[in-house]
């Protein structure tokens, strides 16, 4: 009973703490202008030290991508000082699938089946949900269709209905992955030489992922401590989908290059990579929470006592920029996507359940890591609406109240240094973005890079109603236990009519 109280005192926690300073910075505004002038100055000072720091990392992670994109990762790997070999691993590519269009499927068993690994080495499983009744006869065609470019494709079907658990993907995955333990024991495989990649159905793996896992699963003494994360870039589509899809997106892939510059935070998102011996020995992904792709990091985090750490690919991933069948549709789809992103707030509850009982990880480590989730999701429901509303708010206020005083104007200057430090970002973006366009099609004009360079106009909108909205929404539904379900995400491929409209827009 203890503990179920301690649970709800948790899922309150980061909700009231957002509100709690949205509340009271609005309140500031209209009753204290003054004083909200004085508190906001000193947020916008901290923003943008945050600001200059994350610009910085995201340059640092960026020429760390360019620099290494063209590395002959096979050879490496041929040439590793290990004491396993390259012919010792077995690659388990496992795509949880839902409701996904085979076309989509297919780009993705594309790409695998053109990397520069041997494909031998690998074997493909097809994971569906029984609550799809068109997985079994849409998996066995593809897998007829691929068999014989790996060593083996595997279809398996998730029950629906099982006890303990929700209808997401980390219980398909779970499902599937004990499956895959029973096939290899009964080939007599060695576990401790099998990397399970666990990727969404419109994942494609540039041609050096593989060989580039491979290279640092050889190379590190601490391989069954670590998970593998690879760089997710949304652009498969990057030209069917509207400009503020495609800003929301880029800056998602923005946020995973600055957050692989910072070790000792970084954690396991969407497709990774992991020792299918460790997997194992955590008891798989949870099957009964949403945020499965980060709680896997935790459960490692929390099973090996803090000796655990994501290490950030040098090879990307591509993938889908979330799309609806119409402009609202795809701002439907956008919310609903981020909103259940910004569930992982659950893993705040999760570890720090945990913390509790377990006295074994430091305690200054368990503080640090807790005030790092908590700061992490605070922040992404708070930072946009404050400088979007609540800034220009306290600055019209001021204009009407405090006049000439010193505090506002000290607060215009800030405020325009942040305006001027966001135009520089924007040129970054711009630039860094520039660097992860796939070609462009025939079919698209050219003045899609007109676009592409304007689009970045519309970040500060996207930013609170896509951004911060979802995020709020998340923790508040939390907060008064109305506890979300499992979006799973729409995957489309569209024809040339529609890529046209979209690449326009």
């Amino acid at each position: 009973m203890k503990e179920k109280k301690l649970k709800r005192i948790l899922e309150i926690i980061p909700g009231a703490l957002s509100w709690s300073i949205l509340i009271t910075l609005f309140g500031l505004a209209i009753f204290r202008p003054f004083i909200a002038a004085i508190v906001i100055i000193v947020l916008l000072l901290y923003w943008v030290c945050r600001l200059l720091y994350m610009s910085v990392l995201l340059v640092m992670a960026h020429h760390r991508v360019l620099t290494q994109k063209h590395i002959a990762w096979l050879a490496r790997c041929k040439e590793a000082k290990s004491d396993l070999r390259l012919d010792d691993i077995l690659h388990v590519v496992l795509y949880t699938v839902y409701k996904e269009p085979k076309e989509v499927l297919e780009d993705s068993l594309r790409s695998l089946e053109g990397i520069d690994y041997p494909k031998d080495k690998m074997i493909v499983v097809l994971a569906g949900e029984e609550r799809d009744p068109s997985s079994f006869d849409k998996l066995e065609y593809l897998k007829e269709k691929f068999k014989v470019h790996f060593k083996d494709i595997l279809v398996t079907i998730h029950p629906k209905g099982v006890e303990g658990e929700i209808p997401a993907k980390g219980a398909n995955a779970t499902y599937s992955a004990k499956k895959i333990k029973a096939y290899l024991i009964e080939r007599g495989v060695n576990l401790d030489n099998v990397v399970i990649s666990c990727f969404d159905a419109d994942t494609c793996a540039d041609k050096n992922y593989f060989a580039c896992l491979t290279y640092n699963f050889l190379i590190s003494p601490r391989r069954y401590r670590m998970s593998f994360q690879p760089l997710p870039i949304y652009s498969n589509n990057i030209y069917k989908a509207p400009a503020f899809a495609r800003v929301i997106e880029i800056g998602s892939t923005f946020w995973q290059l600055i957050e692989s510059m910072r070790y000792e935070k970084f954690i396991t998102f969407s497709s990774h990579s992991m020792s299918f011996r460790t997997l194992v020995e955590v008891d798989y992904w949870p099957v009964n929470m949403i945020s499965d792709d980060s709680l896997i990091y935790w459960k490692c985090f929390i099973k090996y006592k803090g000796d655990y750490r994501t290490y950030p690919l040098e090879v990307p991933v591509y993938m889908d920029i979330a799309v609806g069948n119409s402009f609202w549709d795809t701002v439907r789809v956008q919310y609903k996507q981020k909103r259940r992103w910004a569930w992982g707030v659950e893993n705040f509850i999760y570890v720090a359940l945990d913390f509790v009982k377990d006295k074994d990880i430091p305690l200054g480590i368990r503080i640090k890591r807790l005030f790092q989730l908590l700061d992490g999701h605070v922040s992404w429901a708070t930072w946009a609406i404050i400088i979007s509303f609540i800034t220009p708010l306290i600055l019209i206020a001021g204009k009407l109240i405090l006049k000439d005083s010193l505090v506002l104007f000290n607060l215009s200057y800030i405020n325009s240094i942040i305006f001027s430090s966001l135009n520089l970002i924007l040129i970054l973006c711009v630039v860094v973005g520039s660097a992860f366009l796939p070609p462009r099609p025939k079919e698209v004009s050219r003045f899609i890079y007109v676009l592409f360079v304007l689009q970045w106009l519309l970040v500060p909108l996207t930013s609170a109603f896509l951004g911060s909205t979802p995020s709020l929404d998340a923790q508040t539904r939390m907060m008064f236990g109305k506890y979300l379900y499992f979006y799973a995400t729409p995957k489309k491929r569209l024809n040339e009519e529609e890529v046209k409209g979209a690449g326009n827009g």
